[in-house]
């Protein structure tokens, strides 16, 4: 799959009156904000979408569905899909998320690179979560037909792929073609997971749990291992293994929850996800008695890291319990980006619920200050939140309670050897956590990650 690219194009005030125009009849239903319109361009943009500037500010986004010289000073496009932000988007945002060698389409217009494509859209959706789907909309997602619940819950589970591979803070383990082959995205209908497909008979549940947990807790997978695992790595001693414990038929999981651990730095982040659903105009993510229910569960298990040694590394955030509350209505096979969403600790949520006259609810108006997918990854990537200290042990033993409910658990584990990260790396004499890992146990042969 192409990267993503964006192109930079400014309007004048004609250009202005227009497009304004032409959006103000989309919100009324009156138009598909499908226009034509020509710009003040020497020489072809030439990307599939473009951001529409005007007075140093970024106005609109559209789709382009060709264009071509309109004179010698004015291109013209073919407009689809005009989206107006809701609040001007100032390049002075912009620039600050882009190197110096990568804002020149802002000063002169033309088209980014795919990493300042990357970085602008990052910056557009943590300043409007709800542009997600138009942005997928308008670079043409392969969002396939599948049932509203089996959609979403194949697109949590490629969301937390896309995850764990951005807690890795490796970018050069992210697959350029997506998770699946090119045969496998086109059997996604009949798949249940975004893992290989076993060969074989599918074990039987019990096997598989006790399988999968001698797997998780690092001991050396044998050659009669028929478990999916899909393992990334950059060549310079990163890995990553992505396997799904307790595979559940996507038809009957009650959710997805995902685990990332980290090896050498003996962290864990925990994540919930939470999925938004339609109500009225808004899309909310309902608390049930069963989301407290949840709330209750991981409580439990911080304070019980809350009460443990800490490490030797200072932790912003040193529990590991954390909810992802998002938007699952759309299933792009082909990325590898995350889904934009709201990232809290647990501790977060309640406080959340506990406000004077807080509705039953959660979304984008009634939530302000979480953490965005990207912020929150590199959060994790820089190991400012997870576990640390006997708190991690506490989590292995605890971890071993998901085998036992109908869920779907996405489990990263992340290896770093290269020793270039410096939230891990100790100098001196001083031990390090890794020191104080579990002995070997008999039928292993080398220690547990715990």
């Amino acid at each position: 799959m192409g990267g993503r690219q964006l192109g930079i194009v400014f309007a004048d005030d004609a250009c202005m009156s227009y497009l304004q125009e032409i959006a103000d009849r989309r919100v009324r239903g009156a138009g598909s904000g499908d226009c034509r319109v020509s710009f003040p361009i020497r020489s072809r943009v030439g990307a599939a979408v473009v951001l529409i500037l005007y007075r140093q500010a970024v106005h609109f986004m559209a789709g382009v569905d060709d264009d071509s010289r309109a004179d010698d000073i004015r291109w013209a496009f073919q407009i689809r899909e005009l989206t107006q932000l809701k609040r001007p988007l100032e390049m002075s945002r912009l620039r600050a998320a882009l190197r110096k060698d990568q804002r020149q389409p802002l000063e002169r217009q033309g088209k980014l690179t795919v990493k300042a494509s990357k970085a602008v859209l990052d910056v557009l959706m943590a300043e409007d979560p709800e542009l997600d789907p138009v942005i997928g909309s308008l670079f043409g997602n392969r969002d396939i037909n599948l049932p509203p619940l089996r959609k979403a819950a194949l697109a949590e589970e490629r969301d937390s792929y896309a995850s764990l591979c951005a807690f890795t803070g490796a970018p050069n383990l992210l697959p350029a073609s997506g998770f699946l082959t090119e045969d496998e995205a086109c059997s996604i209908s009949d798949r249940d997971s975004f893992l290989p497909t076993m060969q074989g008979i599918t074990p039987r549940e019990d096997p598989m749990v006790e399988h999968d947990a001698t797997t998780f807790l690092g001991w050396t997978r044998q050659e009669s291992d028929r478990l999916a695992v899909r393992r990334f790595t950059d060549g310079n001693g990163r890995t990553l293994e992505i396997m799904n414990v307790n595979r559940w038929p996507v038809e009957t999981r009650l959710g997805t929850d995902l685990i990332y651990y980290h090896k050498q730095r003996r962290s864990f982040v925990l994540v919930q996800y939470k999925r938004m659903v339609p109500d009225g105009s808004s899309w909310r993510c309902r608390v049930d008695d069963h989301f407290r229910q949840q709330l209750d569960v991981m409580r439990t298990l911080d304070n019980k890291c809350g009460q443990e040694e800490p490490g030797y590394e200072y932790r912003m955030v040193p529990t590991p319990s954390f909810l992802k509350i998002c938007q699952l209505d759309t299933l792009d096979v082909d990325s590898t980006s995350m889904i934009s969403g709201m990232c809290m600790p647990r501790e977060q949520v309640e406080k959340h619920l506990q406000r004077p006259g807080a509705p039953n609810y959660l979304d984008f108006r009634t939530v302000r200050d979480y953490l965005t997918s990207t912020l929150f990854a590199q959060l994790v990537a820089l190991g400012c939140v997870g576990t640390s200290g006997s708190a991690t042990t506490i989590v292995a033993r605890e971890i071993e309670l998901s085998l036992q409910q109908g869920k779907s658990v996405s489990v990263g584990v992340f290896s770093d050897e290269s020793g270039r990260r410096p939230s891990w790396r100790t100098s001196g004499s001083r031990p390090s956590v890794m020191s104080r890992a579990a002995p070997r146990t008999q039928n292993s042969q080398q220690a547990p990650l715990w």
